[in-house]
Order: C-alpha cells, then structure tokens, then sequence
C-alpha cells in the first residue's frame, strides 16, 4: 500500500483549476472551429503566410483541452456515488432533449423516434464520445482507485509505462484499435492514471514548479508550433490533423506541464467558481448531433461571406464568447429543473440500496 498519499476526498477544488477548466472548454470551440471548418475549406488551403499558419499555433495549444479536463479528474480523484451517476445521465439527457428542440427551430423535422433518442444520451446515436467515455471512467474508477490505493510507488510508474506504450506508442504510432486517436474511454484512462499519479506522488517546492513549467510550457508549445508549420509548409510527411491527436505523447505532455503550472497559482474567485460548474454544458450544446450540423453550416456561411481572414477571426472570437457565456448561464437554470429530480432519484436509489443490504 502506498504511503503519503492524498486524500483526493477531502481536497478543495480551487478557483486557479476552475478557471483552467473554463479555459480549457473555450479553447475546444477554436479547436472545432479549425477541424471542422477552417481546415477542409478550399479557401483556406490556398491561402499563404500568416494567415494560414496563425490558426496551426493556435491549435498547438487548443488540442490539450480534452487531457487537461481528465487530469483535473486525476488530480482531485472522482468519487462515484449514486447520485453522481443520475446527475451525469440528467445533465446529458437535458441537453440532449434541449438541443433537439432546439433544432426544431432551425428546420429539423419532429419524429418521435428521434426524440426518444434524445432522452438516450449514451446510446449509440446519441453523439458525445466523451461523454460516454466519461460515463465509463465514472463507474469504473472506485476499482481504479483502490488498485491504486494499494499499489506501490513503483508498480504505478509500471502501470505508467504500460500506458504510455499502449496509447502513444502502439495507438498513435501504429494507429491499434486500443486508442488510434485519443477519442476513446482508453485515453480517459491513460491520462486520469498520470493525473493521480502526480496528486500522489508530486513533491516540489511550488516556486520552483511555476518557474519550470512556465519556461518548459512556453518552450514545448513553441516547439510543437514549429514542428507543425515545417511539416505543413515544407517537410508534408503526416497530415496536420495528425498535430491534434491527443494520445501524442508531446500533447500529453504538454497537457501536464500547463495543467501542473496552473496548481502553483493559488486564489478564489467566487465567479469563476459560479461559471465553472456550467462548463462541461458549453461542450454538450455544441457538439450536440442536434445542433453540431446547424453551427457547423452557419459559422461556413460567416467564413465564407466574409473571407477576409482577421475580420473572421474576431467575429467568431466574438459568437464563441457570446455563445459561450450564454451557456454558462443557461445551465445554472438547468440546474432548478434537473436537481429536484435528481435528489428524487437518488433518495428511491438509497431505499433500494438500504433494502439490499438488509437482505444479505
């Protein structure tokens, strides 16, 4: 059993790892944007210079969210209760029958079908990769968590090292089945371990945590920008999309570096704390299979009429902040219909739960 671990129960989550979170959120509209948009339109492959490299770097950056939001899950631990998992599926499924009515408006035809699917955020229909992915970690870490608990300093690195094989090196080297692409419940995996590792295991005078990972993160993004733009403009030997992986080992790693530079800030914002809690709702609404094809149209439209690279650049800066902090708000009225429910549900779990226990 390891010894001078944390007890990821009793931490506080802090506004410097809140405000991470939101950042990390805003920054998968850029990363949407540039994949889904920028990138396969024709006018943007003819384009040369600044314009066209601007939105490389931007991604070099952009492309870490996904890793940075499970090593705050790894750093704090998650604590899987009854209540979590009912309040998991109603945030989903309110934003899965929001979105759909939603879509109403914009011309999609009602079928009852489809709004029965709308209720079945998890199916296979429902969209949401990481949400299902997420769905998994939830029920499966209390048996991470106690392996961990009882492995040794050194079977965790084995289990790092074995990690890091299966995910960066047979997954994204020789694209396996396991994790070709780091949008999969292994890459969750992956990088919740690497994240309870270091809540566990990192010891480090805080100062000097700052002052490293902001030379190293500063440095490694530079780098990577760089690798990316002589790879799309000179060398061609992979396809850009490739840079966004997120079981490349450089994003892994860059994705740690930035995440264990925001630990080292310490202060309390009661807003950040306010806005964060609606965070994972800005992804569910937008990547919706309801309203990802609206948005997707509407945002080629803007690229399209307007076509002069800076003029697009700040009016989508400008819907996404729009957007963005629309949802924020929504989701806390979200919250005055879904946790009355939610304490049902949980209560008639406990009955059951308590009813069993009297059985055995």
């Amino acid at each position: 059993m390891q010894s001078g671990s944390k007890d990821f129960m009793n931490q506080q989550r802090q506004s410097n790892i809140e405000l991470l979170r939101l950042l990390s959120m805003f920054a998968l509209l850029f990363l949407h944007f540039y994949t889904h948009i920028l990138l396969p339109s024709e006018s943007y492959a003819e384009q040369t210079g600044f314009w066209k490299d601007f939105p490389i770097v931007l991604m070099s950056l952009t492309s870490l969210q996904v890793n940075i939001f499970i090593l705050i899950s790894g750093w704090f631990g998650i604590h899987t209760t009854p209540k979590k998992i009912i309040g998991f599926y109603l945030l989903c499924a309110f934003y899965g029958v929001f979105t759909y009515l939603l879509s109403l408006g914009f011309g999609h035809s009602f079928s009852f079908r489809d709004l029965a699917i709308s209720f079945m955020p998890f199916s296979a229909l429902g969209g949401w990769w990481f949400a299902k992915a997420y769905l998994y970690l939830l029920l499966l870490a209390p048996l991470f968590n106690k392996a961990i608990e009882y492995m040794s300093k050194r079977e965790f690195l084995y289990v790092l090292l074995a990690l890091v094989l299966i995910n960066s090196y047979f997954g994204f080297f020789f694209k396996l089945d396991i994790n070709k692409d780091g949008n999969n419940f292994m890459q969750l995996v992956y990088v919740y371990f690497i994240g309870r590792y270091l809540a566990l295991y990192l010891n480090v005078d805080k100062h000097k945590l700052r002052k490293w990972t902001s030379i190293i993160s500063v440095g490694s993004v530079a780098l990577y920008a760089t690798v990316w733009l002589m790879n799309d403009n000179y060398l061609h030997l992979v396809k850009p999309y490739t840079f966004l992986l997120r079981n490349n080992l450089w994003s892994v790693f860059n994705s740690v570096v930035i995440f264990l530079f925001f630990t080292t800030l310490r202060f309390e914002n009661k807003t950040i704390n306010w806005l964060a809690k609606g965070a994972f709702a800005v992804y569910l609404v937008h990547e919706s299979v309801w309203v990802a094809p609206i948005w997707r149209k509407c945002l080629t439209d803007i690229y399209m009429c307007i076509y002069i690279p800076f003029r697009v650049w700040l009016v989508v800066a400008a819907i996404f902040v729009l957007y963005f902090f629309g949802v924020l708000c929504l989701d806390h009225l979200r919250v005055l219909i879904t946790n009355p429910i939610e304490k049902s549900l949980d209560e008639w779990c406990s009955k059951i739960i308590m009813h069993l226990k009297n059985l055995s």
